[in-house]
């Protein structure tokens, strides 16, 4: 909530600010070009500007779309999937923001607010006046349009006094201009845009030509009406102006008030300009339609892209099965066994793969599968943008892999309570498991199905604490790593271990500290041949070391929050295991790392 309130505050605030700066560039020139009311109506490009950084992003594909392959083997085999949930301890300082953002905004409405009461006081009491108008008692600071929700047109006591009767006359046509064009309301929106922009300096600079281009406009307009009045519309704004104060009309910011610090020879020099003609007045307008356009177009079209709907999604005729696994967004896909050979790795596919993302029936993209790296970008996109992405990996015609996965920001909702050790990077017999891609908290699901049905079988019956104030960060992987040495107390006791790390890693990727944060005995210790059994506190403590020196000797890919790399924390399971040595197979000789899957590979090197 608060991350999208900041996204659509800063978004609509940059597209302002940078329309603002067009419109003070050319105001000038497109006054004297195309008259006083386009330059007028340019102003128009900033609040929508704005406006459409609010509407729904474009679709736009994450990458191109691909044709799928002729072929390739089907099979029943279960998918797993290797989830991740890296913890990361950060400080928020989202709230902070919007909460500096809002008391910014709410001090500068008080400010406008004692403005516009301190203007109304000092008009004194208001009499009803002739021509609809009302007196006040002050004789500066009118006239005046006052009033945003119930406008009304206000002028100084001694109105007789100091115009004369064409002047009077031509002064509450003025007025009566701003008032039937609606130049009170459109004020204090402008008002509310200072506001919500009180941290740009240039909204403060723009107001008060802003001000000058309204007047100027409607000038023009009183004089296209009586155009034979322009020496003595000359007269009425001289006088105006000697009574008044320096910037004056931003004192009311309700209102419109009769600038008294702009230049008058300006003023006065646009009077003598000659009325539009039908052709000028036609290409003003369509201009600025076409520039209102091109600068909501641009606006909207800057947004972050998203997908289109799922009914657009490409379907694969004559799919044979689909096979279904729920996880986090950072995904690894292993075949165990004994089915791994009846349906190949992924790499094996023939290439090219179609990559389909989609997620609540509004985002979709295609496009080849090459690497777990392409896969983490698209997932980390989508899931900034919604809490329930799916992941759809398609082959061709007679296999379809599906994967549904579910956005998992809450520790314990992920899976801590039930860890997988299952298809590690290491061998099965006798040597240290790691995961094949990311740091893992991952819980094990299997489905054969339309709809996914989670397994009710954990994985393994370890229940690590959990880790309070921490975070996900957004897929924390590996870089280069070896597998931890296996202890030789350990071997000769013939008991193997499940160790989970918890690993604070920099910004740059290494581990600067490892800390032990759940380890569990498998089996039973061996006695010696003189009838000596091991002691299990020493077991663990070797298992311990061992583990701590390979993750502080590992390079990973660090955290990213908000697309930069930042310190956290990430869990790390190992598997140390003795099951199926043989004397044929020893085990400390496959100690090794299999090869991982092309999506594993391409994401970084081990």
């Amino acid at each position: 909530m608060t991350h999208d309130l900041l996204m659509a505050l800063g978004c609509g605030a940059l597209a302002a600010g940078l329309t603002l700066v067009l419109v003070l560039a050319v105001r000038v020139p497109a006054r004297r070009w195309l008259g006083a009311a386009f330059a007028y109506r340019l102003w128009l490009l900033v609040p929508v500007a704005a406006l459409a950084t609010l509407l729904p992003a474009p679709v736009r594909p994450l990458i191109p779309a691909l044709q799928v392959a002729p072929s390739a083997p089907s099979s029943s085999a279960t998918i797993e999937l290797r989830a991740a949930v890296a913890q990361a301890a950060s400080f928020d300082w989202q709230p902070w923001l919007l909460a500096l953002w809002i008391a910014g905004a709410l001090a500068l409405v008080v400010v406008f607010a004692r403005q516009q009461r301190r203007y109304l006081k000092n008009l004194g009491a208001l009499s009803a006046g002739d021509h609809g108008a009302l007196r006040a008692q002050a004789t500066d600071g009118c006239p005046a349009l006052v009033g945003a929700l119930r406008p009304r047109i206000v002028v100084p006591s001694d109105f007789e006094l100091r115009y004369t009767k064409e002047e009077r006359e031509l002064v509450l046509a003025h007025e009566r201009t701003h008032l039937v064009r609606g130049d009170a309301q459109i004020n204090a929106l402008a008002a509310l845009l200072r506001c919500l922009n009180w941290f740009n300096p240039l909204f403060h600079l723009a107001a008060s030509r802003f001000r000058f281009d309204q007047e100027i406009a409607c000038d023009a307009a009183v004089i296209s009406r009586f155009p034979e009045a322009r020496r003595c519309y000359a007269d009425a704004m001289l006088k105006a102006q000697r009574v008044g104060e320096s910037w004056q009309e931003l004192r009311l910011p309700a209102g419109c008030l009769w600038p008294a610090s702009h230049p008058l020879k300006e003023r006065i020099a646009m009077l003598k300009f000659p009325a539009m003609t039908g052709v000028r007045r036609t290409l003003a307008s369509t201009a600025i339609v076409a520039l209102v356009s091109s600068a909501g177009y641009a606006s909207w079209a800057a947004l972050p892209g998203r997908a289109p709907a799922d009914e657009a999604a490409p379907k694969v005729a004559g799919a044979a099965e689909s096979k279904q696994v729920i996880a986090a967004p950072s995904l690894k896909i292993d075949l165990p066994q004994p089915d791994r050979n009846q349906l190949p790795p992924l790499e094996n596919l023939p290439a090219p793969v179609t990559l389909s993302v989609r997620s609540n029936g509004q985002f979709y993209w295609n496009g080849r599968f090459v690497s777990e790296e392409e896969v983490r970008q698209a997932m980390e996109v989508l899931a900034k943008q919604s809490p329930q992405p799916v992941l759809l990996i398609q082959a061709d015609s007679s296999a379809k892999y599906e994967l549904v996965a579910s956005v998992m920001t809450d520790a314990k909702d992920a899976g801590m309570e039930k860890i997988g050790f299952e298809a590690p990077r290491g061998s099965r017999q006798h040597g240290a498991f790691v995961p094949a891609t990311t740091p893992a908290i991952a819980k094990q699901f299997a489905f054969n199905g339309e709809k996914p049905t989670a397994s009710d079988k954990p994985a393994t019956s370890i229940q690590p604490g959990e880790i309070p104030d921490m975070a996900p960060s957004e897929n924390i992987t590996y870089r280069k790593m070896q597998p931890p040495k296996y202890p030789l107390e350990a071997i000769k006791a013939g008991v193997g271990a499940k160790v989970i790390l918890k690993v604070l890693i920099d910004e740059q990727g290494n581990a600067k500290s490892a800390e032990i944060e759940k380890l569990q005995l498998i089996g039973e210790p061996k006695s010696a041949a003189d009838g000596t059994v091991p002691d299990r506190v020493a077991l663990e403590e070797s298992f311990a070391q061992a583990s701590k020196a390979a993750m502080l000797s590992w390079k990973f890919n660090p955290g990213l929050k908000d697309g930069k790399p930042f310190e956290g924390y990430a869990l790390v399971p190992i598997d140390f295991s003795t099951h199926g040595c043989t004397k044929e197979d020893p085990c400390p000789q496959r100690n090794k790392p299999t090869q991982a899957p092309a999506a594993a590979k391409k994401g970084g090197s081990a």
